[in-house]
């Protein structure tokens, strides 16, 4: 077994069987309240530290892989409903600090979504109120 499977299945063994980090996580998922229904499927995954990210398209050269960091850790979480998901991942020694990474990032894209839809919804409010005032006079 390569040095990369053992990687992931010590970052899979810890999250599914260390109660400090099923904790942990259960801790850093409650951020997510605010965006999320009952419907919605939370997913933690580890993923192989030294993989290619799933959207990197391009061809990963030798001298680029010996480029990049090496890391312990590669976690991903996914928020899934119905046909739709997003997800955010990071990478880092400590599995601790991979998991708040990525959930910040997570966060971070959901207030994103957030404020573009409130933004869009006060357009459309102002737009209303506009052409209320403009058939009132």
């Amino acid at each position: 077994m390569s040095s990369n499977s053992n990687l992931l299945k010590t970052t899979t063994d810890l999250i599914e069987t260390s109660l400090e980090i099923k904790s942990f996580i259960h801790q850093q998922i409650i951020d997510f309240s605010p965006f999320i229904t009952p419907d919605t499927l939370i997913v933690v995954i580890a993923r192989d530290p030294q993989g290619r990210d799933a959207d990197d398209e391009t061809e990963t050269t030798v001298t680029e892989i010996k480029k990049s960091p090496a890391f312990k850790h590669r976690i991903a979480i996914v928020l899934k409903e119905e046909d739709s998901s997003i997800e955010a991942e990071a990478r880092h020694d400590d599995i601790y600090e991979a998991i708040k990474i990525a959930k910040e990032s997570l966060v971070s894209q959901l207030l994103e979504i957030q404020h573009e839809m409130e933004s869009s919804q006060d357009r459309l409010v102002a737009i209303q109120n506009a052409k209320e005032r403009n058939t009132r006079h």
